[in-house]
Order: C-alpha cells, then structure tokens, then sequence
C-alpha cells in the first residue's frame, strides 16, 4: 500500500473539509464534533418493541478488506438493491447520521434491500485492532447492525470505482442491477431514502449483475 500520509492531507484537507466541518443543521463542528457526534448517535440508537421496552440490536460484523473484498462482498448481494454508506469514526456528521441509517435499516429487514457500511478509518489510523474497536464501538453506540468493511485498499480504485467525490459522509443506493439510483452528498436525506428504497424494494429482484463500483457493472 503506498505511504497513507499524503491520502490522510487529501482526507481532512480540502476533500473532506465541505462535508465533515458541517452538520445537517448547517453548524460548523469543532473540534469535539467527533466525540459529540457519537454521544448524540448513542443517545438515539436503541430500538424498541410495541411495548416500549428495549429490543436487543445485534452487533454488527465488521471486517477489513481492500477492492477485491469490496467486490466480493457486493457481489455475494447479486440481484437486491444495496444502500452503500462510506464514512469514518473521525468524521462528525458521519457518526451523526448511523443512528438514522441503523433505523432504516431496521425498517427494511423484511424487504430485500441489503446495507453495507464502508469505514475508512484505516486512512488515518491504520488497520489494526484499534481502528477496527473504533468502528464497533460506533456502530454499537448508533445501533447499527448491518455488515460493515474497514477499508484498508489505496485511495484511487475506491474513488474512481465508485464515482465518489473524496468527500464523506457518502452514500449510494444501488438497484437490483447495480445501476446506482441515487446518491447522498454528505448527510442522507433519510425521507428521501425511504422513499427509493420502498420504490427499489417495489419492482423485486431479476437482476443478472451485482451491484458495485462502476468498473463491474
């Protein structure tokens, strides 16, 4: 892997600054926005049943791999639509926004909409146990429970296979053909979320190709 220092510059330069140095309400985040992210993410997570009471969210699997995981993992999702959410524990409006995703998630269990939840932690901090402890700590905080990958590949195939912009957070909800059918610039819309996704998970599954970068589809 080439030297992380230059991508990092890139990263928490101009990259990301326009979309992590904001809120959705527009506010600027200092510089306790990412402790403060993740105390607010906890703070709505847990679920809870008709009765009122907590239900129990499993722990999301977390796993570090580089492009060819990335393939593989959406091509095991082959012929369902797939919400594909790139983001970091460093990143405040990132962790701002898992408590929204994980309920969206949680609300389209019984569709054939699969989640997967693209970490690039391993820019920054590497891909060692610790970076992998952030990650689950946050995603447990937020009560996410859908797969998520710490990305440990190099910067260009993963901005250039998926078309992103280098800022996060990001995100992509591909159809059951691996067409992408809407993109998230920094913080999703989650009502217009909803929304294709209950349009995605209306025309069922006949789709030949899996969903991914732009390169396999």
């Amino acid at each position: 892997m080439r030297d992380p220092r230059p991508i990092v510059l890139l990263l928490a330069g101009a990259a990301l600054l326009p979309a992590c140095g904001r809120s959705s309400s527009g506010t600027q985040a200092g510089p306790g926005a990412e402790t403060a992210g993740i105390q607010k993410a906890g703070s709505g997570a847990p679920a809870t049943t008709a009765g009122g009471t907590i239900a129990p969210v499993a722990a999301a699997p977390v796993a570090f791999g580089d492009m060819g995981r990335v393939r593989a993992d959406l091509a095991a999702l082959k012929g369902r639509p797939v919400f594909v959410n790139f983001w970091a524990t460093w990143c405040g409006p990132c962790v701002e926004e898992l408590p929204d995703l994980a309920a969206v998630a949680r609300e389209s269990a019984g569709t054939n909409v699969a989640f997967l939840g693209i970490s690039l932690d391993a820019w920054v901090t590497g891909d060692g146990a610790e970076t992998g402890e952030k990650v689950r700590k946050a995603l447990a905080a937020a009560g996410v429970s859908y797969p998520n990958l710490v990305y440990t590949g190099d910067q260009d195939p993963l901005l250039e296979g998926f078309r992103l912009s280098g800022a996060i957070p990001y995100s992509i909800l591909y159809d059951s053909n691996g067409r992408d059918v809407k993109r998230f610039e920094a913080q999703v819309e989650i009502e217009a979320l909803r929304r294709a996704i209950a349009a995605e998970s209306r025309k069922g599954t006949n789709a030949p190709r899996p969903p991914g970068p732009a390169s396999s589809r």
